[in-house]
């Protein structure tokens, strides 16, 4: 399909006046991206992330989720397109929609889902500088207040993106505590994983839940105690 020029003709497609079209357009981009590295180089040189971007946007919640999955499916495990989201303000519209309550469900789990990736993507480029969102007071909250709803699957996936993001070096574990109150949440959390508990048929992905959110909690208590031990240190000598 790229030796003979069907990405070019499908991504012009993104402009059809059809929403049809559109999402079935953006969800072909997102499948023949998915983990193949030489299809997200030539989709990206076509230039089909800003429009798919702007997709995302759309009224329609389902041409907006279409059009996330290519977004997604294009930078995920690719500097180089993270770069190019980046630099279309792709963080202002990832907390854009995980700090909207009007935003459809799916979409924020898909938004979530894609900061736990492009946090460990980061950890895996130690030697590359962390994005200065990821310290955004903001931001963090946006995905911490996540824990809240009462949507297990959005919970889980806000977990993941918090964990990831309590291991990078810029993220400040005093802003986790004061502007994010994460130990409120993750005891909220607890008392709700509790009563969902008594419930048999969910009982096993509960308990999967519940594990990752004590881990959660285990690196942000490491992650509050270096800051501690930073501030006693120079105390003690």
């Amino acid at each position: 399909m790229c030796k003979l020029g069907g990405l070019g003709v499908i991504i012009r497609e993104l402009d059809h006046p059809d929403s049809d079209v559109r999402k079935l357009s953006a969800w072909i981009l997102g499948k023949a991206s998915q983990n193949n590295p030489y299809v997200q180089k030539q989709v990206l040189e076509l230039g089909a992330l800003a429009t798919l971007m702007k997709l995302v946007k759309s009224s329609s919640a389902d041409e907006a989720t279409k059009a996330f999955y290519a977004v997604s499916a294009l930078i995920r495990n690719n500097v180089a397109g993270q770069q190019l989201f980046f630099a279309e303000a792709g963080d202002k519209m990832l907390q854009d929609i995980l700090s909207s309550l009007s935003v459809d469900a799916r979409l924020r789990r898909k938004a979530v889902f894609l900061v736990g990736d492009l946090a460990e993507c980061q950890l895996e480029n130690i030697d590359k500088a962390e994005m200065p969102f990821f310290s955004n007071q903001f931001f963090l909250k946006s995905v911490v207040d996540l824990t809240a709803p009462s949507d297990l699957d959005l919970q889980e996936k806000a977990l993941v993106a918090i964990k990831n993001l309590l291991q990078l070096r810029t993220t400040e574990a005093m802003v986790f505590k004061e502007f994010c109150r994460l130990d409120d949440a993750l005891e909220r959390m607890k008392k709700q994983l509790e009563d969902l508990m008594l419930d048999e048929d969910h009982r096993e992905y509960v308990t999967d839940v519940e594990s990752l959110r004590k881990e959660v909690e285990l690196s942000f208590q490491a992650k509050l105690g270096n800051v501690r031990y930073q501030s006693e240190t120079p105390l003690d000598l």
